[in-house]
């Protein structure tokens, strides 16, 4: 939101979390992102009933609900946000709190989707029908590798098996051509196959973030599936021998 003049105060959007009574508190997951690291925040959480009015003072004012949400320190995270939606009670404006912090994964999928991954966003076919064809198939391709990504580098997921994302052949390929040992009796961890998968992409860790970027995963994901290709037609010469 930006900081609007209110219709019922004197003052704008912005001061009105100094006199709303807290409502209640929420643990933010702050992503790592550049030189900043991923951490927990604790953000506390108050809500009003606003009105907005028009820049130009033309027209009625706006009735919207305003949350905030922010951390005590000064220069802490916080976030002021509008909805139309119903807010009676802190649960509600919790709920909203949530729906907006979903916007990190968004982005990251559009990301891997668009610009950094797949990167549909330089496909240059000839027809319509065959970049919507294109743009779909990437767009599947797009949250195998988000999950993938995203399950390795999360604490609640990092330790659960890669075959919620990679297929048993995917993660044996991954594993004889990066760890050189014998295969394991049960398949590894989802942080395992995100970083074998990042170094295939000729990742090397070099700001010592533990968070590989798109274009690494997406090289990574496209040399494993020529990998298995390489198998599967190996595979079927060996039967018809």
């Amino acid at each position: 939101a930006q900081n609007r003049r209110l219709e019922e105060a004197p003052g704008k959007l912005f001061e009105l979390p100094e006199v709303l009574a807290t409502a209640g508190s929420h643990t933010l997951n702050v992503m790592q992102k550049g030189g900043r690291v991923a951490r927990q925040a604790r953000m506390f959480i108050s809500y009003s009933e606003v009105s907005i009015k028009n820049p130009d003072n033309s027209g009625r004012a706006l009735p919207l609900t305003y949350v905030c949400c922010r951390e005590q320190a000064e220069d802490g995270a916080c976030w002021h946000l509008l909805t139309s939606e119903k807010v009676a009670c802190a649960a509600d404006a919790r709920r909203i709190v949530s729906h907006y912090e979903r916007r990190w994964l968004i982005e990251e999928y559009h990301k891997a989707w668009k610009s950094g991954g797949t990167c549909v966003e330089s496909l240059r076919m000839q027809t319509r029908d065959n970049l919507e064809r294109m743009v779909v198939i990437k767009a599947f391709i797009a949250v195998r590798v988000l999950g993938l990504r995203q399950g390795g580098i999360s604490e609640e997921t990092q330790n659960d098996s890669c075959e919620k994302i990679l297929t048993p052949t995917e993660w044996k390929l991954l594993w004889v051509k990066l760890e050189g040992k014998p295969l394991p009796s049960q398949a590894p961890t989802l942080k395992w196959a995100c970083l074998k998968l990042a170094k295939l992409g000729r990742w090397h860790d070099s700001k010592r973030t533990g968070c590989p970027g798109w274009v690494v995963m997406w090289d990574g994901w496209f040399r494993l599936q020529d990998m298995v290709e390489g198998y599967l037609v190996m595979k079927s010469l060996d039967q018809e021998i």
